[in-house]
């Protein structure tokens, strides 16, 4: 990195060409290439000149120190780390500098930003190709001012662990108001179950919001306007979709793919995840991974992170987001239900086992397996829409 002015050029240099640059005498131009800084380096030195001299202490005034190379060194591991994933490794995608930054942060609490991994990158020599352009981002909406008014739903199919994995479908879930990732999963495939599940996951932690904005996908758009099974389980708790005019509308939801199309199959590589890892295990990862992308990570419009907004927005208000339920059906709600017959001596086939039931050989029953897994029986059907 580049040194201190001070440490490079003489204070009476420095200062001349600064007091030149003040009466017009020198070009900014001029000035910069003089001194080797970047215009708002100049700027800086010009500030503190003018304030030296409404003091009438110009003679005496020095160049203040910038960032420059009083950086403390990193830490010996955080640059193996940063050797490995931005190295070429066989197959192996390189890690953006945005993600190796943030991953320095996650795992050695060295708070970095790309710029910086950047230009350590190539003081060590490690070259990364530049990325071909992506197309223009879609016009954005209106932004809404407060935690929890409309949150944005959206998934895509890739192959997230690599390819030489299976596809995978991401679910991703966004605050409109702060960026919060509020929902972030990989389900095996898009599914009604899958939604419930993201929905109950992120419901439980964060609350009900007024609104989840989506595409017309049949999942949630049913035909003549009739409410999908999804439409009215949130219908109970008070939560409307809203539709996109097109699925390009979702601008936001669409650029957090890109983040996660681009960071998790260099990361599944590195770090030996693969399709045969638990799904579970993966999601594990990625939790880890999205939480640290909300409290840390600086979104470039709102020049904060994630969770900085969503707190500030709560502080001041602005927030309309309902606490869950306690009543009896909230478990229900967000179960898979399914239609079974009990066999043969008031037995049900569940999962490859016989459990035993008090109903009759061949009732019709509807069985509900729960998020964690556990399953109850019902005669009837448990919640009519």
């Amino acid at each position: 990195m580049k040194q201190q002015i001070a440490n490079r050029l003489g204070v009476a240099h420095v200062r001349d060409t600064v007091m030149q640059f003040v009466d017009g005498s020198m070009t900014r131009e001029q000035a910069m290439e003089s001194l080797g800084v970047g215009k708002t380096r100049l700027y800086e030195l010009r500030t503190s000149f003018l304030a030296a001299r409404a003091a009438g202490e110009s003679d005496k005034w020095e160049p203040s120190r910038s960032g420059g190379n009083h950086m403390p060194a990193w830490p010996d591991e955080a640059q193996r780390f940063l050797k490995r994933v931005l190295s070429p490794d066989g197959g192996a995608r390189r890690y953006s500098y945005a993600f190796a930054a943030s991953e320095v942060g996650r795992k050695y609490g060295l708070e970095v930003d790309r710029a910086q991994v950047r230009h350590w990158a190539m003081d060590h020599g490690i070259k990364i190709a530049v990325p071909k352009p992506r197309p223009p981002a879609h016009v954005r909406r209106w932004q809404r001012q407060s935690v929890g008014e409309l949150w944005q739903l959206d998934a895509t199919p890739d192959y997230f662990l690599g390819r030489g994995n299976p596809p995978l479908s991401l679910i991703d879930m966004i605050d409109d108001c702060s960026r919060m990732q509020v929902g972030c999963r990989l389900y095996r495939s898009e599914c009604v179950n899958a939604y419930l599940d993201l929905f109950y996951r992120a419901f439980t932690r964060y609350g009900l919001p007024l609104e989840i904005y989506v595409d017309r996908a049949s999942f949630f758009k049913g035909e003549d306007g009739n409410l999908t099974q999804l439409g009215r389980r949130l219908r109970l708790y008070g939560v409307s979709f809203v539709f996109a005019n097109t699925p390009e509308a979702k601008g936001k939801i669409e650029r957090v793919h890109q983040v996660w199309q681009d960071r998790l199959p260099a990361y599944a590589a590195r770090e030996g995840v693969t399709g045969d890892t638990p799904l579970e295990d993966v999601n594990g990862h990625l939790d880890c991974l999205v939480d640290y992308r909300n409290a840390y990570e600086e979104h470039r419009e709102l020049r904060m992170s994630a969770l900085e907004a969503w707190d500030k927005a709560i502080a001041e208000g602005r927030c309309k987001l309902r606490p869950t339920p306690r009543d009896g059906w909230w478990e229900l709600v967000w179960a898979e239900w399914s239609r079974a017959a009990v066999g043969p001596r008031g037995r049900l086939l569940v999962d490859g086992v016989l459990c035993p039931t008090e109903c009759a050989n061949g009732t019709r029953v509807w069985a509900c397996r729960h998020v964690d897994g556990s399953i109850h029986r019902w005669s009837s059907r448990p919640i009519r829409g």
